[in-house]
């Protein structure tokens, strides 16, 4: 009989989890199967034109970096994502990719579901090819193949604002667009063409000195863009077979800006390493902060950026107000703030790269799911360096962090949420911003800030003086307790676990009921009949006749029975939970 319940269970289950694996395949989102990737692709290349750049070495290239974080966020019962976890991906691409804050995909000190990739895009993308991508999600979310058709069209979208851009360029210059230009004149372009990019205004003929002048006054790093700028273009130039003697076509010189803007978030972000080098001297060790008086002292000193006025921190969400008395800069709010942002367009701001997204991305390619335990994290960091520490064992207070977070969490940590962010700011204090609670902040760039408040981002010498003459003179002890709150934010809720977690137990438990319903019968039909039955139990071999209703089971009986049946159900749960699961 055991033997029969094994295979009845066994065949059951099999065929319940072939059912539910078609039904899985067939509604997990149409679009994730590659022939209608093609179809979308085909669709979203007709309608962008045939200067598009959605080619399909381009989607390799995004969709194999896009892949580890995808895998590892919380999904929905399409195994898709919703909308505030693909804005958050596609942000962590572009960041990663090519250093470009998409405008309207970072949270911005709001919470990722604040609007959805629809809103975002439509300032961005045509409708025509939003629609494409509307017509066939249907509320299903996004599959890793409609998310990197989505990234490379935006790709595509900034690389017609480059093309735009230079066309202007050309235009402030006086010279046509089917004119061919020398070497001179080609890097002269360049130069103009970088000088809209990092002022950010339009241009004319009579402006452009004016602006060239502008910039080399506001942006020290200048002369080395240009280098930096003639270095791709001596690769373009000679990637493409030309020489310096030749004239250049409007198409090569869009080749070279397409580079630049491919190569520049990165090359820029030097200057962010040099900036966070710089700040950490002034550290308080090991807490990822600056004393406030210390950062101004480092700008009476000469070193002019650090003057951001305490209002204008604050709504960076770059000033920890823990210790009234002793406000202090984060390091990496700071670093990767938008007053550090470098140039901008109308879909996107070149900033710093945020160094706590290289940790995090080999935390996922590691986990490959939304949630681990807290074991399994701590081990992983004691093995991740970063760029500022060296792999360590996470002290006793983080480890016992981390496990009140799995608590808060029923055992596990999720690892796209507020409370895992704030352990990995206290784990990597110089690499991973303080995370803070949606609302609290408003980040906004300079130009941002004087308009909405009608006055600068700096603070004034006299200013600063102040402040430092006022703070105290010791420097506080060394902070035991760094700032914590419990609250959490998720980025997205894994509903996968919801609603087929559900559907498993229940599916376990019917199995379990109808077969132990069968067992349950049969033991009624034998005492029916009054039949003997052997039972090996109490330390000896007996026979028990049991009569029914009115004779009595002896005591030995009643053990046999209830080990049987528990021996039934620990047989079913083990063939019945590793097909369901």
């Amino acid at each position: 009989m055991v033997a029969m319940i094994r295979i009845f269970s066994f065949l059951f289950l099999s065929s319940v989890q072939a059912s539910l694996r078609g039904k899985i395949n067939a509604t997990s989102g149409s679009l994730s199967t590659e022939a209608l990737r093609e179809t979308v692709l085909q669709e979203v290349m007709a309608a962008l034109g045939s200067g598009n750049r959605v080619t399909q070495e381009r989607l390799s290239a995004i969709e194999k970096i896009v892949r580890p974080t995808f895998e590892a966020m919380p999904k929905n019962d399409q195994g898709n994502l919703e909308d505030a976890a693909a804005r958050y991906v596609l942000h962590r691409l572009f960041v990663q990719r090519h250093a470009m804050y998409i405008k309207g995909l970072e949270a911005s000190g709001m919470s990722w579901n604040q609007s959805s990739t629809k809103e975002v895009l439509e300032d961005h993308v045509p409708s025509f090819v939003l629609s494409l991508f509307e017509d066939r999600l249907k509320g299903q979310g996004l599959g890793l193949h409609e998310l990197t058709v989505l990234a490379a069209t935006l790709e595509h979208l900034i690389h017609d604002e480059a093309l735009s851009r230079l066309g202007v360029v050309y235009q402030a210059h006086g010279i046509p667009l089917n004119n061919s230009v020398n070497e001179v004149d080609l890097q002269m372009l360049i130069d103009t063409y970088m000088t809209i990019f990092l002022v950010g205004s339009d241009m004319n003929a009579t402006s452009v000195a004016e602006e060239r002048e502008r910039v080399v006054e506001t942006y020290p790093g200048w002369d080395n863009t240009r280098k930096f700028t003639e270095n791709v273009r001596g690769d373009v130039l000679a990637k493409a077979g030309k020489n310096a003697g030749q004239n250049f076509s409007f198409d090569m010189a869009t080749q070279i800006v397409e580079e630049i803007g491919e190569r520049y978030g990165h090359w820029q972000d030097s200057e962010c390493r040099d900036l966070k080098r710089l700040l950490s001297k002034y550290e308080r060790p090991g807490t990822g902060r600056v004393l406030l008086k210390d950062f101004y002292g480092a700008a009476l000193s000469g070193n002019w950026q650090f003057s951001e006025s305490v209002d204008y921190l604050q709504e960076l969400g770059a000033l920890d107000t823990t210790d009234p008395k002793n406000l202090a800069v984060l390091i990496p709010n700071y670093v990767n703030s938008q007053s550090n942002c470098v140039a901008s367009s109308s879909i996107y701001s070149v900033c710093c790269i945020n160094e706590c997204e290289a940790l995090m991305g080999h935390l996922e390619r590691q986990v490959a799911a939304p949630e681990a335990s807290p074991q399994q994290l701590l081990q992983l960091v004691s093995q991740l360096p970063s760029a500022s520490q060296p792999a360590r064992q996470p002290s006793s207070e983080l480890a016992q962090r981390l496990e009140e977070v799995a608590t808060h969490h029923d055992g596990m940590v999720p690892l796209h949420g507020r409370l895992f962010a704030q352990w990995l700011h206290h784990a990597y204090p110089r690499e991973c911003p303080y995370p803070h609670l949606t609302g609290k902040t408003n980040p906004m760039t300079a130009d941002q800030w004087m308009q909405a408040k009608g006055q600068g981002v700096a603070a004034t010498k006299e200013e600063m003086k102040r402040f430092v003459n006022s703070s105290p003179r010791e420097a506080p002890a060394a902070a035991a307790n760094l700032p914590w709150s419990h609250e959490e934010e998720l980025v997205a809720k894994d509903k996968r676990s919801s609603s087929t977690g559900f559907f498993r137990k229940a599916l376990w438990l019917l199995a379990a009921l109808g077969i132990t319903g069968q067992m349950l019968r049969g033991v009624f039909n034998m005492t029916r009949q009054g039949k003997e039955t052997t039972a090996r139990g109490c330390g000896e071999r007996r026979k028990v006749t049991i009569e029914w209703p009115d004779g009595q089971m002896s005591s030995c009986f009643k053990i046999f029975k209830h080990l049987h049946l528990s021996i039934q159900c620990i047989s079913l749960y083990l063939y019945v939970y590793p097909l369901v699961n």
